[in-house]
């Protein structure tokens, strides 16, 4: 009876032992199968590491889920979005006058634009630039007066 017992137990362990010697060589042909196939990738781009891996993170979607995760961030952020127009800017003439009609234009979207930026971020603009303050007045918030 003890005979049997050491028997059934050594036919165990040898099973065991084989399983787990056929786990390891499946894992060892694993590792040399995904080794050749970076390898024979290069030798297709003639040793051009950055295109073989380009290709592999465009072929494991890396990129997408990129994209994806800035999507999930920005939509967390719930941005304001604000658009201007500067239809006054245009001068009649063309010439000098014009022009500053135009820099003024770009001047006047400033304030609406450091309003946004504070409200979504909470950074003031520099004090040589200017300031904020509760009217949306346009002087008032660029620190000049008429």
């Amino acid at each position: 009876m003890t005979e049997a017992r050491l028997y059934a137990r050594q036919q165990a362990a040898d099973a065991e032992y084989f399983a787990k010697k056929r786990e390891v060589q499946g894992l060892m042909a694993l590792g040399q199968a995904q080794g050749t196939y970076p390898c024979s990738l290069l030798d297709a781009v003639r040793g051009n590491y950055a295109a073989v891996r380009d290709f592999l993170m465009i072929n494991n979607g890396m990129f997408q889920q990129v994209a994806q995760i800035n999507d999930d961030a920005v939509c967390s952020l719930q941005p304001k979005i604000s658009s201007w127009t500067t239809s006054g800017a245009k001068g009649s003439d063309g010439g000098a006058n014009g022009a500053f009609k135009k820099v003024a234009g770009v001047y006047k979207t400033l304030p609406p634009l450091f309003t946004t930026v504070n409200e979504q971020t909470g950074m003031l603009p520099p004090p040589w630039l200017g300031t904020l303050s509760n009217s949306p007045s346009i002087n008032s918030t660029l620190g000049t007066s008429n």
